[in-house]
């Protein structure tokens, strides 16, 4: 795969890793992950099942690198249109919003959380209000918070986190940022990612959008050690075994 816009094959692959591992239970290591992503074969992947899971991120991820961000906008079609690229491992109608006969009871550390059926109006307020908020001073936070507020509205039939995920990356994308915005894959911090989540879709707590917009910047700091020279490990950890781990159901 070429012409990774503003990331490596590196930082792509640890996108896709994160979410796939993070989100829908992707048991290929991230060396597989990034082989895959440079020859495209599916032998390097675990199952068939993680070689249609990275094929849907690829296409999306695609769809977002490539977005014509100078000429338009960050958009509820701009979603739409991300969670469209999910053919394979989402919703029977990808890019398309779900309605009243698709309700969604989401299990989380907190309780169950059940989301209203979505607004256009709504979504198209939140999408607006947070990319026009986004002045560059701290574009990661408002990055997270588009992640998180779309996740919270959970407004497809599937693909929710990884649609949002990539639509903060798009924003970091438009200002100009050359980190991806990724989400933890190990046991330590994907349980205080899990549980303030939670909290964000329960009780609107925002403490996930300060703390996951750090933990980002400490993820680039590694990067940039690494980048330099500096004995330091990636911050995307390898698991060779490719053991299962189980995903949230956030």
């Amino acid at each position: 795969m070429s012409g990774h816009g503003s990331l490596s094959t590196k930082q792509l692959a640890g996108l896709l890793y994160s979410m796939g591992r993070t989100f829908d239970g992707l048991q290929s290591t991230f060396i597989a992950t990034e082989e895959f992503l440079c020859t495209g074969n599916p032998q390097v992947v675990n199952s068939k099942a993680d070689y249609n899971l990275l094929l849907d991120l690829r296409q999306a991820a695609e769809y977002t690198l490539h977005y014509d961000y100078a000429h338009k906008p960050i958009d509820l079609e701009y979603v739409k249109s991300i969670n469209a690229q999910l053919t394979r491992t989402a919703a029977m109608e990808p890019g398309k919003l779900r309605d009243e006969r698709t309700p969604v009871m989401v299990n989380t550390p907190l309780g169950k959380y059940e989301p209203p059926v979505p607004d256009s109006a709504t979504l198209a307020y939140l999408i607006r209000g947070t990319v026009e908020g986004a002045t560059g001073e701290d574009i990661l936070e408002d990055a997270v918070r588009l992640f998180a507020g779309l996740a919270k509205m959970q407004p497809f039939g599937d693909g929710n986190k990884r649609t949002a995920l990539l639509a903060g990356n798009g924003l970091l994308i438009a200002h100009g940022d050359q980190y991806p915005l990724t989400v933890p894959t190990i046991d330590k911090d994907r349980t205080w990612f899990n549980r303030e989540l939670a909290a964000y879709y329960l009780n609107n707590d925002q403490t996930i959008i300060h703390h996951l917009a750090r933990w980002n910047r400490q993820q680039a700091l590694l990067a940039e050690q690494r980048d330099n020279g500096d004995d330091m490990p990636f911050s995307i950890p390898e698991q060779t075994q490719g053991t299962q781990m189980d995903g949230p159901d956030l």
